[in-house]
């Protein structure tokens, strides 16, 4: 398992993960040669995906309300 940020790449226990992720850092695992990243799901990152939900809401809301405009 690894930490990454600002292109160092710090190798780490299961036990230190939480600290890293706390310090801003990705966590990834070496999976066939390549580091593969964990989603880490914070605030922001819930708050991102609320959002994307209603904007998909509200364009479809748009593209019904141009069809009846028609």
């Amino acid at each position: 398992m690894f930490a990454v940020k600002a292109n160092r790449q710090y190798k780490i226990s299961e036990d230190e993960k939480q600290k890293y992720i706390d310090r801003g850092y990705k966590i990834a695992t070496l999976e066939k040669g390549k580091l593969v990243f964990e989603k880490v799901e914070t605030p922001e990152s819930k708050e991102i995906d609320k959002l994307k939900v209603e904007v998909k809401r509200l364009e479809t809301e748009l593209e019904k309300a141009k069809g009846e405009g028609k």
